[in-house]
């Protein structure tokens, strides 16, 4: 990083040298200084079943990395671009995301339970059975996301969006609603319906979500005998 007498205008300031990546995400420079690093592929050296203590990035764009069953104790990202990573298994409870993208992303399984959001991403990832317990998320965005028996247990939302995605079996019980709107999802089997008071659904959602409700109050629909 230059110092800070030869300091470059933003619209002069250039992507970070390979070399220079991990010093700019482990120790990220004033926010009048942040140069935009790129990575590619995974520079943590991070393999399934280890253990990061803390992983930190400000003012990146992360493509094609793979984080697989790694645990990170402390997870920050700042304005950050997620694109095609797998992170499948990745487990980061309490993380704090602000302003990240998630795009087309693999992420089944990962743990980001008690993770504060805010002003983040998902499009076109795969968060089939991830666990977003007692998430506290603010402006949130899922679209064209598989969230198929993903567990939002106790989570509270606040005018979030989970738009053309699949919530087939997705659990939301005591869930946390304001102005959630649910266009276009697919709610087949979904736990905890009446929890979803307070959310938005179009009208080709309503015989999905009634026979959620009419599960979750043990109605049963059948022909008379």
């Amino acid at each position: 990083m230059p110092p800070r007498s030869s300091r470059r205008k933003p619209a002069e300031r250039r992507p970070a040298e390979v070399a220079e990546q991990l010093r700019e995400v482990a120790d990220p420079a004033p926010a009048e200084e942040l140069t935009e690093v790129e990575i590619t592929g995974t520079p943590f050296g991070a393999e399934a079943g280890d253990q990061l203590h803390e992983m930190r990035m400000t003012g990146s764009r992360w493509r094609s990395g793979r984080l697989t069953g790694v645990r990170v104790r402390r997870l920050r990202l700042v304005d950050v671009v997620v694109t095609g990573c797998d992170l499948s298994g990745l487990v980061a409870d309490r993380a704090e995301l602000a302003r990240v993208e998630f795009r087309d992303c693999r992420m089944s399984g990962a743990v980001l339970a008690g993770a504060h959001l805010s002003d983040v991403l998902f499009s076109g990832c795969r968060l089939d059975g991830a666990n977003l317990r007692m998430v506290r998320a603010r402006a949130a965005e899922f679209t064209e996301c598989d969230l198929r028996s993903a567990d939002l247990r106790e989570a509270a939302i606040t005018a979030g969006r989970i738009h053309d995605s699949d919530l087939a079996e997705a659990d939301v019980t005591e869930v946390g609603l304001d102005g959630l709107a649910l266009h276009g999802s697919g709610l087949r089997g979904l736990v905890g319906a009446p929890w979803l008071r307070g959310a938005a659904i179009g009208p080709d959602q309503v015989l999905d979500l009634s026979v959620a409700l009419f599960d979750s109050a043990g109605i049963e629909v059948r022909e008379q005998r």
